[in-house]
């Protein structure tokens, strides 16, 4: 393959699956420069998000080991037999020793890990980003906040326009105030940016919503997505996040009552997909079919929980064949047949007890 042109050979690299990747970096030093090729991640995500190649990062924490295991799981979208054993399964070692990740984002094979370092005085939130395929560590510059964070969450993901990666991190922290003659306890909210590449964050000031405390798993159009509120009606909104001019917005709700605690948004199919608990025990998938329209939020499928205990239930992809990927309980994996209406949990083998699966945000616009 050495003789080859160097634009067939990476032709021929950007069909091959994450984890085989991998092991081609090993073969020889001129296999591992070609992988390095600026133009190779732009290939190789325009041939899998062709194929609708989907993969999965399990996050395994255990209070016997120092530090946390994360696997990676290639090509599941084909997945069809929950019986047979999982192939193309490798443990991603971190260059991290002695910490445990709080979160985990996956984009286009990078991955943001947060997690919390103490310096005896004070306990910090603390971020990185690891390249899976270069093996490369870059730790994020401490925030500029400096007040007593209450609460973090972050949002990680790429704008094709600008080519940019960027961090969005959200703190939450508690105010007192004094009105009519007694104090007032309520939460704020302050944002962060960064651009991996550049040494500081961002503040932003004007965000006129409070988001869930979660991480981002919805990157449409190049924009994050999390539930929020506005800060003056309390109303329940979805809110975008623009990557590009790094502006807060907010997106057309489907016709449904959701609550905000027991929802949450995700990419299905390509869409921007929202779950919402009814009352009947099931868990209905609305699909915004077309991008910022009110009008295209369809209601694709209601997944019935049967003797799954609904609030454990955590719905991760669509598949190719047309069924859904889902994590229970943070310990297992299952399978919903949309169409026979049946669950089948799939045999996982020898991994960890607990896990917190992470699906890969890609940047569909």
């Amino acid at each position: 393959m050495d003789s080859l042109p160097p634009e067939i050979s990476l032709n021929i690299f950007s069909r091959l699956p994450f984890v085989s990747l991998i092991y081609c970096k090993r073969v020889s030093k001129s296999w591992n420069a070609l992988l390095k090729h600026p133009h190779f991640p732009y290939l190789q995500k325009a041939f899998h998000d062709f194929q609708n190649n989907l993969c999965l990062i399990l996050h395994c924490s255990s209070t016997c080991s120092p530090h946390d295991h994360i696997f990676i799981v290639n090509s599941c979208s084909h997945l069809s037999d929950p019986d047979e054993h999982w192939k193309d399964i490798m443990d991603i070692n971190v260059p991290l020793q002695n910490h445990k990740f709080n979160s985990i984002v996956n984009c286009n094979g990078l991955l943001f890990l947060s997690y919390i370092e103490s310096d005896n005085i004070m306990m910090h939130n603390k971020g990185c980003v690891y390249n899976i395929l270069a093996a490369k560590l870059t730790n994020l510059p401490n925030s500029p906040t400096f007040f007593k964070e209450f609460k973090v969450a972050y949002g990680f993901g790429f704008h094709p326009r600008t080519k940019e990666y960027k961090v969005v991190r959200i703190v939450e922290q508690e105010c007192v105030s004094y009105d009519f003659g007694r104090f007032k306890l309520s939460l704020d909210q302050t944002i962060e940016a960064f651009t991996l590449g550049t040494y500081a964050w961002r503040t932003k000031r004007n965000n006129p919503f409070l988001l869930q405390m979660q991480p981002s798993e919805a990157l449409v159009n190049g924009a994050l997505h999390w539930l929020g509120q506005a800060k003056v009606s309390h109303s329940q909104l979805i809110i975008s996040f623009n990557l590009e001019d790094e502006g807060f917005y907010q997106i057309p709700s489907p016709n449904c009552r959701f609550d905000m605690l027991q929802s949450h948004l995700l990419l299905l199919g390509g869409c921007l997909s929202l779950t919402v608990h009814t009352d009947k025990n099931n868990i209905d998938i609305w699909l915004m079919k077309n991008y910022g329209i009110q009008g295209s939020w369809t209601k694709e499928f209601t997944i019935n929980s049967g003797s799954l205990s609904l609030g454990s239930i955590r719905p991760l992809f669509l598949l190719s064949n047309g069924k859904v990927l889902i994590e229970y309980a943070k310990q297992s994996l299952f399978l919903y047949d949309t169409n026979k209406k049946m669950t089948k949990k799939i045999n996982l083998g020898d991994f960890p007890y607990y896990f917190q699966a992470v699906p890969h945000v890609k940047p569909i616009n």
